[in-house]
């Protein structure tokens, strides 16, 4: 009750910068946001500076609107603002009408929100209901792992069409574009075939529609309302900050990319979106790129000609005043405010997508009986902006002699900057350049061609222009690609040629497989006996030339970590640079991973066996956080040989965060590590558990693994005869077990945390 008596003294009144401990537990429980506002800075940096502490919502009137967890916050403070704590959005809409059970095809009136499974059952209805033009798919999960679905809607008629994107609500109390989302699908389902309008679009676009984002945020106050939604997922991290930045690198906001960042960046890895749309609340104005750069995108007067039709249309079918802030409800991002590690500029740098930010409601969370007024508002405008990915220049990109797709890349000659070319498909050689109506000279090119250049090449707004490009070969450039490049150990693995150039030989080195070699096109069937991670080679050639393609530490057979980054669940596996084994790491970089123990009983341990970086400790060092995040509590730094050794995690997460910053000095050999998952008693059990002997019958080599620091190994006969000792061993270990006859043997481990005793046969 006091925490909830000091939480009201803060609404309605101004702050003093400085908060006690108390009041900020406080203002943080039980939630860990906050909406409050501030006078806004008289200078630009500052406001810049403050947008990459906590999350700018709004700027207006002179006054800044913001979220922040209590990390954030309390950063926030160090500026000595005067500020005051508002009603937080997600928590004004006290009693939403919420519907658990809707028959998608008798739905009168769309008033309502749904339950989180009333969600899942209408997006499943829709697939089941149109299965001709309607799959959903499910492209990962969130935190707490709802579903993150996206709707696919498009016919069997034009098999090359372009992709496109509509996304809403990744800011989680943000939620009138969700139910427009979900009206749209009904839309275009219901209407296919006689609303002429409709079936071109879906004849002629592939459509995806992720309605929400950001579901955890959404049903923060429980699967059943929307009441008590807040803007940031379940680990209060504002995921339109938590983007890989064009401007300010990987992770901006000094967090591990979120699981649902990580699967929206891998969905748009898988397509190839051409255009999409993200919607918010709290505004009503389309924001198009950049948000990160003052500078102007290379196609600002196209995004002007589609954003001006968006609101425009808007405008025209709703009563005056919406839609039409900064006067014409059309903004440049960064003129509003800027922002670091949003979706947008993520989509437009690294994906060559065009995609938008649409503020489509002032209130984020409108009552129910409201949410059919946005509708007739705007759907007039969702369509024009899908129709818009049809128009600009478009064509297929093939390879002279063989006439096979070829992935290159179309620059517009005097206009591109900032990654605004476009690629075309390697699956179809199919490329999409929306533009503003005039001449240009396109440059296409792709390694292995000669490049071409294309001028005067005429385009008109609201038209298209077919312009289909066939390169010429130049040498020949190996490439290859794998089946599967993560394998269990005695899986194998096939190999296809992606060579350009007309290679007529082939001879692949396969390092750690079983054939080693082979000289046909695409092997078949490459074996990996044993657990480990190795290198592919292939060098392909014709009578006038030869490219060799090495790709390291390619196949990972068995649990292995080369650095990555994000978040992963596990209780074992080996963890090495980003080198691995083998090779030296990444300098000049910085990557950050969080390992967590999926069992809810045990902590991680990171058991390091080898270690070796640069010394210069300021610019070079392996830094372990006590938790799921930077924010956590560092438990230490280390560079040069001094190895970490065994660091288990102490947290309610059961999570070790690791960012590994290189410098631009010569990369050393680096490090590998045993994960493990330890109750921190009873080590030597666990230990024993998890040390791996095999393959058991053994032929060959024989792999021991897990094993702790300073292990000994001894190799026995049935009759007790000591055949081989090995000492001072950690991780990993192989016997070669080709000279010995075939029969029973014992292998006798020892450590200080173990002494275990396993039979194995020999073939």
């Amino acid at each position: 009750m006091l925490m909830l008596l000091l939480t009201f003294a803060f609404i309605g009144r101004a702050q003093q910068q400085q908060v006690n401990d108390v009041e900020l537990t406080a203002l943080f429980s039980p939630v860990n946001e906050i909406y409050f506002t501030f006078e806004a800075p008289a200078d630009r940096p500052t406001l810049d500076a403050l947008s990459r502490i906590i999350s700018v919502d709004n700027v207006h009137d002179g006054r800044v609107f913001a979220y922040a967890n209590r990390a954030e916050f309390e950063k926030f403070l160090k500026y000595n603002y005067t500020w005051s704590l508002l009603p937080h959005p997600g928590s004004l809409i006290t009693n939403p009408r919420m519907l658990d059970r809707v028959d998608v095809k008798n739905i009168t009136a769309w008033d309502f929100y749904p339950t989180y499974d009333a969600y899942i059952q209408m997006m499943n209805d829709y697939a089941a209901n149109y299965p001709s033009i309607c799959n959903i798919v499910e492209f990962g999960t969130s935190v707490q792992n709802r579903k993150l679905l996206a709707a696919h809607i498009t016919s069997s008629v034009n098999s090359q069409k372009p992709e496109f994107l509509y996304t809403s609500s990744i800011h989680g109390d943000e939620l009138t574009g969700y139910i427009l989302m979900l009206r749209l699908i009904d839309y275009l389902l219901t209407n296919y075939g006689s609303i002429p309008r409709v079936t071109q679009l879906v004849d002629n676009i592939n459509i995806y529609i992720n309605p929400l984002a950001n579901p955890d945020g959404t049903y923060k106050g429980g699967n059943n309302t929307v009441n008590g939604a807040i803007r940031a997922n379940a680990n209060y991290v504002d995921m339109n900050r938590n983007y890989y930045d064009p401007a300010a690198g990987p992770h901006p906001d000094g967090n591990a990319w979120q699981k649902e960042t990580i699967a929206f960046m891998n969905f748009a890895e898988n397509h190839h979106f051409v255009m999409s749309a993200n919607f918010h609340g709290g505004a009503e104005v389309m924001n198009y790129p950049w948000d990160t750069w003052s500078r102007a995108s290379a196609d600002a007067n196209w995004w002007e000609l589609v954003s001006n039709e968006f609101a425009d249309t808007a405008q025209t079918y709703s009563p005056g005043g919406y839609f039409d802030d900064f006067g014409t409800g059309v903004t440049n991002g960064y003129a509003w405010y800027t922002i670091t590690g949003g979706r947008q500029d993520y989509m437009n740098y690294f994906q060559q997508c065009r995609e938008v930010t649409i503020e489509i409601s002032n209130t984020k969370t409108p009552p129910a009986s409201q949410l059919p007024n946005f509708w007739n508002y705007n759907y007039r405008s969702l369509l024009n902006y899908m129709e818009q990915v049809t128009y600009g220049i478009s064509g297929i990109v093939t390879d002279s002699i063989t006439g096979q797709p070829v992935r290159a890349q179309v620059f517009v000659k005097n206009h591109d900057i900032d990654s605004s070319m476009v690629f075309s498909s390697q699956t179809d050689g199919q490329y999409y350049r929306l533009i503003k109506g005039g001449i240009w000279t396109l440059q296409v090119s792709a390694p292995g061609y000669v490049t071409k250049t294309l001028s005067n090449v005429s385009t008109a707004d609201y038209n298209k222009t077919i312009l289909n490009v066939q390169l010429c070969p130049l040498g020949v450039f190996a490439g290859f690609t794998a089946s599967s490049t993560q394998i269990n150990a005695g899986q194998n693995v096939s190999f296809t040629d992606k060579s350009v150039g007309g290679p007529t030989n082939w001879l692949w080195n396969f390092t750690g497989a079983n054939p080693s070699q082979s000289t046909v096109k695409n092997p078949a069937n490459i074996v990996y006996a044993e657990e480990g991670v190795y290198d592919v080679t292939l060098v392909a050639s014709n009578t006038t030339y030869t490219d060799t393609e090495e790709k390291w530490n390619y196949i990972l057979v068995g649990e292995q970590y080369l650095m990555p980054e994000g978040n992963i669940n596990t209780c074992g596996g080996m963890f090495y640079d980003d080198g691995g084994p083998n090779h030296p790491y990444t300098p000049n970089s910085q990557k950050v991973v969080t390992f967590t123990s999926p069992d809810t009983e045990k902590q991680m341990r990171v058991t390091f066996s080898e270690f070796n970086i640069n010394t210069d400790c300021d610019k070079e060092r392996l830094e372990i956080y006590n938790g799921d995040n930077l924010s956590a509590p560092l438990i230490g730094s280390w560079c040069g040989n001094d190895s970490p050794g065994g660091v288990i995690s102490s947290n309610d997460t059961r999570s070790l965060t690791i960012r590994f910053i290189a410098s631009d000095a010569t990369p050393q050999s680096g490090w590998k590590a045993t994960l493990l998952c330890d109750t921190g008693v009873g080590t030597t059990e666990l230990f024993i558990d998890d040390i791996t002997v095999g393959p058991n019958p053994v032929s060959g080599m024989l792999m021991v693994n897990n094993l702790p620091q300073n292990s000994r190994i001894e190799l026995t006969d049935a009759n007790g005869r000591r055949l081989l000792t090995a000492e001072k061993l950690s991780g990993s270990a192989s016997l070669n077990t080709t000279s010995l006859s075939s029969g029973l043997y014992f292998i006798h481990i020892s450590s200080d945390l173990v002494n275990t005793v396993r039979k194995i046969i020999v073939k």
